[in-house]
């Protein structure tokens, strides 16, 4: 149990470090729309059966959107989960209702905050490969993007 919950405790850390690498932007749509730029997941150590992803939503339109669902055929589930501390314990949920994206701003799912939470991974996310995401929003509906893996810090932001 020990192993089982220090192999966990370093996979949470990884993920939350920073990219190494300034990513590419992905999903680029035409202006006054979604779009989905600076996409990542963390590489994971064996056994993890839990990952993060990160990524920017811009909402280039007039009107609200709302992230609603993200699924990925490398995980059993994926959420979107916020990080917040109360009384110096972090705590780690899913965001209810999904994920608002005000018009005309972006929101950020970046380590230590809001992020891609990929649950029972049918393998490890190895540096240098891409997971496959469908992000599906309430109006824009969905887009396809690969997340590239990349190298976690050794200290992040306590996943």
């Amino acid at each position: 149990m020990k192993k089982l919950f220090a192999a966990l405790a370093l996979a949470f850390t990884a993920a939350c470090g920073a990219p190494q690498t300034a990513p590419a932007d992905q999903a680029e749509a035409p202006a006054g729309a979604i779009e989905i730029r600076e996409a990542w997941a963390a590489a994971t150590p064996g056994g993890a059966d839990v990952a993060a992803g990160y990524l920017t939503i811009a909402n280039g339109t007039a009107a609200d959107d709302r992230l609603v669902s993200a699924t990925s055929p490398r995980a059993t589930s994926v959420e979107i989960h916020e990080m917040s501390m109360e009384n110096d314990v972090m705590r780690m949920r899913a965001v209810e209702g999904g994920l608002l994206v005000p018009a005309g701003e972006s929101v950020a799912l970046a380590p230590g905050g809001l992020h891609v939470m990929f649950m029972g991974l049918s393998a490890p996310f190895v540096e240098g490969e891409e997971i496959p995401v469908t992000l599906t929003f309430e109006t824009a509906g969905a887009f396809e993007i690969m997340l590239p893996v990349r190298a976690g810090a050794a200290h992040g932001g306590g996943h």
